[in-house]
């Protein structure tokens, strides 16, 4: 639990009005167990008297990021499927972990665990048994009992582009290419346990989108894959090979990397409908 340190508390209240779940009795200078660790009463008292269940307590500064900065930066960010020969060393990759001890959580549980693949022969093992993955099940859907049915059942399911992808991705899937990994020097597993209740996917992609813009000021470029947390989803043989704990599940997977390239231009996209209720 989070510690009070009455002697230097002026009662300003601020930690009680603020705590979601009710837990602070400042005259006692006691938080109970409906604590759900949020660290609110840590980052918000003025005199520092509350202190963290683990770590330390540090002044944060002014934010030096505008909303034009982050919007620039936003813009700048593009998916990287071209990564230079060089390898992403391992206290830039602490870094990135580090710093996820600051990000949020669907539902304050904070369950994720990180796997970080580097090995240039597992990284091509990942990319070969994804790729196995990705055309046995687009086979499946594409066959000749099974696509009939599917179209009937789901017309805008558009299989007959789904089956035009698997050849040409059977084309260019030489033993040499990395079609899946793109030849990343680093691919991180975001991963927890699996739940009927939790929100771990939520989880996995707050904390991969945070450090997919992190990487970015780092120099990196990175890549989310959907289809390396599918194989993983469906394979038990994967998850084990990789070292993932038992009952564990991938939920995002991220590709890292130094680019290759340059890109200078904002893309052109539509923004998203938008409904105010």
């Amino acid at each position: 639990m989070p510690e009070i340190q009455l002697e230097n508390c002026t009662k300003c209240l601020k930690c009680v009005k603020d705590c979601p779940s009710d837990a602070i009795d400042i005259e006692q200078g006691s938080i109970n167990s409906s604590c759900i660790h949020c660290g609110h009463c840590v980052a918000i008292c003025p005199e520092s008297t509350i202190f963290p269940d683990a770590g330390s307590i540090t002044k944060l500064k002014p934010k030096p990021v505008s909303s034009g900065n982050f919007r620039e930066l936003s813009a700048g960010i593009r998916t990287c499927r071209s990564y230079a020969d060089r390898e992403v060393d391992e206290e830039t990759l602490n870094l990135l972990v580090e710093n996820m001890k600051h990000y949020p959580s669907a539902s304050n549980q904070r369950p994720l665990e990180i796997t970080i693949v580097r090995s240039k022969d597992q990284i091509q093992k990942l990319n070969d048994q994804t790729a196995r993955n990705l055309i046995k099940s687009i086979g499946i859907y594409t066959s000749p009992f099974i696509m009939p049915v599917l179209q009937l059942l789901a017309p805008k399911f558009e299989l007959p582009r789904l089956k035009n992808y698997k050849k040409q991705f059977m084309a260019r899937n030489t033993p040499e290419s990395s079609l899946i990994c793109h030849h990343a020097p680093a691919v991180v597993l975001f991963h927890a346990p699996v739940t009927k209740f939790g929100m771990a996917a939520a989880d996995a992609n707050i904390w991969a989108t945070y450090t997919s813009i992190y990487a970015n000021t780092l120099g990196l470029g990175s890549c989310f894959n959907g289809f390396i947390v599918t194989a993983m989803s469906r394979s038990k043989t994967m998850r084990k090979e990789f070292g993932l704990p038992a009952r564990h599940q991938v939920y995002a997977s991220l590709l890292l990397g130094h680019p290759k390239v340059k890109y200078n231009n904002e893309a052109g996209r539509e923004k998203p409908e938008v409904n105010f209720i």
